[in-house]
């Protein structure tokens, strides 16, 4: 099986198998931010699918940076009995499956998968040193809530153009003070956060961070570039890269780097070297694209620790299982049709195109 049902060690934490779902919005906390019934029957059908690692969808540190209207809450101590629940269902169901909050602020609005969803208040280029450091330090506060809830690792949203993306890109970050102008500068922000949050957890829990390989937008940064950052990364306390790209214009970059990726399936496989090289023996995910065992086998081959994925759990959610423990080794459904996408500004998250009652009204 290539390694994909072999356990994996993240700091101090064994996670069971490489298959990482994927951080994925799910908009479906109450309006001001708690857990439902409906989050917890999402996160069992996902821990009983047999992932080894869940991550959570973004979950907000500050309430003025969310970006949902019904995306999960870390920004109070009044999350956590509800977080707790989520933790206690993933462990309970999961056979073993270790489980991760993804903390995100939204940032400066109209970038990353918002699509139409709630205006962050943020102004990168004006906002003063005070109120960035108070931002950085509200990263921290919300993984203290993490790990008082019962979760194994906290995660980052540092992808996809949302504040910490933001901070990091040169299309986004105009400032010349301290907190932008050199790539240095630019990332000043990031290990700030990573400092922050180690201080608030300590040394053993789990550092998750997800970012972009690559900015894929014109005057953005590269592989290069970001390899450099993952490693600053590492080197503050980060204990999982897991690599992703973009910064606006999601469902249409993702369309073009399916059809580019082919058979490979992977849309950022050529940035799994520079990133293995950049951080050393840290573990490295990837998430992209990858529906077939070949595939995911072949990035695993390449130095990647976790196969990560959210589409195809969107409406497999026990696709994990049957390729790792059932006769069954089809591919992924999903199309990428990213339905999914332009429906989760507004909507809680669902599979559109293989849901029966959306077919039945289709055909009406």
């Amino acid at each position: 099986m290539g390694g994909l049902d072999q356990p994996f060690s993240v700091n101090r934490m064994v996670v069971k198998n490489r298959i990482l779902r994927s951080a994925t919005m799910e908009n479906m906390a109450d309006s001001e931010g708690r857990v439902t019934s409906g989050l917890m029957k999402l996160y069992f059908d996902l821990s009983v699918g047999g992932a080894g690692l869940i991550i959570t969808g973004a979950a907000g540190v500050e309430l003025s940076g969310r970006v949902w209207t019904n995306q999960l809450a870390a920004w109070d101590d009044g999350c956590i009995d509800g977080l707790e629940s989520l933790a206690k269902v993933i462990h309970k169901w999961g056979e073993g499956c270790k489980c991760a909050v993804q903390l995100h602020h939204g940032g400066v609005s109209g970038y990353g998968y918002s699509y139409g969803g709630k205006q962050a208040k943020f102004s990168l280029d004006d906002a003063p040193s005070e109120l960035i450091r108070k931002t950085i330090a509200s990263f921290g506060e919300a993984a203290l809530r993490v790990k008082k809830a019962g979760f194994d690792a906290v995660a980052v949203h540092g992808a996809h153009g949302y504040l910490i993306s933001q901070f990091m890109s040169p299309v986004t970050n105009h400032r010349t003070d301290g907190w932008g102008g050199s790539p240095e500068n630019r990332a000043r922000f990031a290990l700030g956060v990573v400092q922050s949050i180690r201080g608030s957890v300590g040394k053993d829990m789990p550092i998750l961070w997800k970012m972009n390989c690559d900015d894929y937008h014109e005057g953005g940064q590269g592989v290069g570039e970001y390899a450099r950052v993952a490693r600053g990364l590492v080197e503050a306390g980060v204990d999982l890269i897991e690599l992703s790209g973009g910064l606006k214009d999601q469902i249409k970059l993702r369309a073009r780097l399916a059809k580019e990726a082919g058979d490979h399936e992977a849309y950022f496989r050529p940035a799994a070297q520079p990133f293995r090289d950049a951080i050393g023996g840290k573990a490295l995910a990837m998430t992209g694209g990858m529906k077939s065992l070949p595939a995911m086998e072949a990035l695993l081959n390449q130095g990647v620790d976790f196969v990560g994925m959210c589409r195809p759990l969107i409406s497999e959610p026990d696709l994990p299982r049957r390729l790792l423990s059932s006769p069954d080794k089809r591919k992924a459904k999903c199309t990428s049709c990213n339905k999914c996408l332009l429906r989760i500004a507004r909507e809680p998250v669902k599979c559109v195109e293989f849901d029966e009652f959306e077919r039945m009204i289709r055909n009406l």
